[in-house]
């Protein structure tokens, strides 16, 4: 994997230049979520143009994977927030992805009204984000309407407002991504990509077409993790919003008759505080419970990137992936006995013999008794740079 991070104008996406000794220690993107990094800018060895570069709101930084020269892959893109100088050589600044540039951003009066709910996304960024950032807004068409109605007054950010429709059930999913455009100036802009699903699903009866092994696949760590401790887990979810008078909108009570080992676990959460229809509150319980009714489970594999199938081209955000951590082996070990044995059929002494040490086969990983392989979605994911960046898919079971 060869990357290398550029620098850009944050209004046209102009490259401004590459930044060679620029540190950064990790990267990491989450659908429909913002994430940030830190970065160091030695100045030594910085370009002529760096004071340009470390304009706050005013430059992206871009991780370009050149692996491919004739198809580099914009991986990861940051708006520089912060930047500090002391009296050493070097810049320290603070970056976060574009969803954090919605959440200064508000949305003002409008009305949709039985509206495609991708449409809707798609409007809300062109009228509140397009006009000062250089994104382009791609959206697939869906079949399922909304109705939603937002005030100036209630001071809403773009980003709440797409985290809220995402957040009902059956809610549209987005993600920004970046492109490269060689007219009329080399440049690297953001592309917004609206779906009710984001990246390929496994087709039915097929395994995925990317699988992500432990042992012998390139993967050298995993994590596990079931957590349902307090607003992690819940059998009862109820959505409620703020009171109109004495009067307060709430769900109906969703709840989860899937596990009777499980202790009656309730959980109460304001998705927005303007919603007054019970049946749009219940359709956020709903979807609270789904992701709620199990606990938070997360499952992290990482490896050497280039010894896993590649990010941009192999597989992508949103894309169901496949996953075997340890299992069974039979391997054949032995282990000498000693002793007098006999064989009642020929009536032959020895001292010594063979047994297998593992009759009944071993398990490869110890913490995953006969292993543990499904299928799981591609929400987001880690990258550790160095020499040997290591990547870390975050993903979410898919119930396959």
């Amino acid at each position: 994997m060869t990357l290398t991070w550029v620098a850009c104008k944050a209004r046209t996406g102009e490259v401004i230049t590459d930044l060679p000794d620029l540190e950064v220690s990790s990267v990491s993107r989450l659908m429909g979520q913002y994430t940030s990094a830190e970065a160091s800018l030695p100045l030594p060895t910085a370009p002529p143009e760096w004071e340009r570069c470390t304009v706050e709101k005013g430059t992206f930084y871009v991780l370009v994977d050149d692996t491919d020269p004739d198809n580099p892959v914009g991986m990861w893109g940051g708006l520089v927030t912060l930047s500090k100088r002391t009296h050493g050589d070097r810049v320290s600044l603070s970056m976060a992805t574009l969803e954090a540039y919605f959440d200064t951003r508000f949305v003002g009066d409008v009305t949709y009204t039985s509206i495609d709910q991708c449409a809707i996304v798609a409007s809300l960024v062109t009228a509140y984000a397009a006009d000062s950032l250089p994104i382009r807004v791609e959206h697939t068409p869906s079949s399922t309407t909304r109705t939603r109605t937002y005030l100036d007054v209630e001071d809403k950010s773009l980003y709440s407002v797409l985290t809220e429709l995402s957040a009902v059930d059956g809610g549209p999913e987005w993600t920004i991504e970046w492109e490269q455009t060689l007219t009329p100036t080399v440049r690297w802009t953001p592309v917004i990509r609206i779906a009710d699903r984001i990246g390929s699903a496994v087709t039915p009866g097929l395994n995925p077409a990317v699988v992500f092994d432990m042992p012998g696949g390139g993967v050298t760590e995993v994590e596990y993790v079931r957590d349902y401790t307090s607003g992690k887990g819940a059998t009862d979810v109820v959505a409620v919003s703020t009171a109109v008078g004495d009067v307060r909108p709430a769900s109906l009570h969703q709840v989860s008759i899937d596990d009777p080992d499980r202790l009656r676990t309730e959980f109460r959460f304001t998705p927005s505080t303007s919603i007054t229809s019970v049946s749009t509150l219940t359709s956020h319980a709903r979807q609270a419970l789904e992701y709620m009714k199990n606990g938070a489970v997360s499952l992290s594999l990482s490896g050497v990137a280039d010894l896993l199938p590649r990010l941009g081209s192999d597989w992508f955000m949103g894309d169901d992936v496949g996953y075997q951590v340890g299992g069974r082996i039979y391997d054949g070990s032995t282990y000498q006995t000693t002793g007098i044995w006999s064989s009642e059929w020929t009536a032959t002494w020895g001292v010594e013999g063979l047994a297998l040490v593992y009759p009944d086969g071993r398990d490869t990983v110890p913490a995953f008794p006969a292993g543990l392989s499904g299928t799981a979605r591609a929400i987001g994911w880690n990258l550790t740079l160095g020499d040997m960046p290591i990547i870390t898919p975050i993903l979410v079971s898919t119930g396959a």
